[in-house]
């Protein structure tokens, strides 16, 4: 009785797994990612010299009175000149978000939202629809830090040491947990009964897009409670690479089958047994 179980088992998985193989996947998708800083965010909201101004079609911000030749300190969006080709797995660079951290007086920049577009449409295998454009928001809390302040630094760090060595670094705090979405797909189109689960997620491709330290948190949010962010060090230039990440849902059908026929393999060992008995 049970090795009639098990090999009937084995055939309902070997069927599943036939199944599964007919499920065409999407291994390359074409990835147009466009972002700006949303106006309506800047904070704060000022007409003085010194105030947040944007320009290049809302990808550049300056702020501040400079306090040497190097000019304002800003923030620069870089986005790709086109799609891009971006295959199951891998993850591939996107946008880039570069701070110019100059030494400024007056007016710091506070907070400000940057909007990205997201268009993704199948590429291997060709010619098939793809999704509707798609909006996700990144929060940005943005904290001017004293360079030499009387004790530590706002992160809670040494001055002149690491990030801090030009004197305290800047702090960024990034919320993106819109960042990480799921969708289903179907290449035999709408209606199809073989749709498969897509997840995308964001990441940023550098060391510095981590969780900072409770006292960066607090200066920068005014929350101790866990940040991710990055810091940059003064009189420098930093580039932030964010990086997007598709990845499929589908059971391999080598598994699949491979696990059919060590049940059937099981099944037929136990019926031999008893037959030698």
């Amino acid at each position: 009785m049970k090795t009639r179980k098990l090999i009937r088992t084995a055939a309902a998985v070997i069927a599943m797994m036939a199944g599964y193989a007919q499920a065409a996947v999407v291994t390359v998708w074409d990835v147009t990612d466009t972002a700006v800083f949303v106006p309506a965010s800047v904070n704060p909201s000022c007409a003085g010299a010194s105030c947040p101004v944007l320009s290049a079609g809302d990808t550049s911000l300056r702020w501040g009175t400079p306090a040497t030749a190097a000019g304002q300190s800003g923030l620069d969006i870089s986005n790709p000149a086109g799609a891009v080709a971006v295959p199951l797995s891998s993850l591939t660079a996107t946008i880039d978000v570069t701070h110019l951290n100059h030494p400024v007086f007056d007016t710091t920049l506070n907070t400000v939202d940057i909007l990205a577009t997201l268009q993704l449409t199948p590429n291997t295998p060709p010619g098939l629809p793809g999704l509707p454009p798609g909006d996700i928001l990144f929060k940005i809390k943005f904290f001017e830090t004293p360079n030499e302040p009387a004790g530590l630094c706002a992160d809670g760090g040494a001055n002149h040491v690491g990030k801090n060595i030009n004197g305290c670094a800047d702090i960024f705090v990034i919320d993106n947990e819109a960042a990480n979405f799921d969708f289903w797909y179907d290449t035999d189109g709408a209606g199809g009964d073989d749709p498969v689960l897509y997840s995308v997620s964001f990441f940023e491709m550098t060391s510095g897009f981590n969780f900072l330290p409770t006292a960066a948190c607090l200066a920068a949010t005014g929350s101790s409670a866990p940040c991710r962010g990055f810091e940059t060090s003064e009189f420098m230039d930093t580039t932030v690479h964010f990086g997007i990440l598709i990845t499929a849902a589908v059971p391999e059908p080598d598994s699949m089958a491979l696990f059919g026929l060590a049940l059937a393999s099981l099944g037929w060992v136990g019926r031999r047994r008893r037959l030698q008995k």
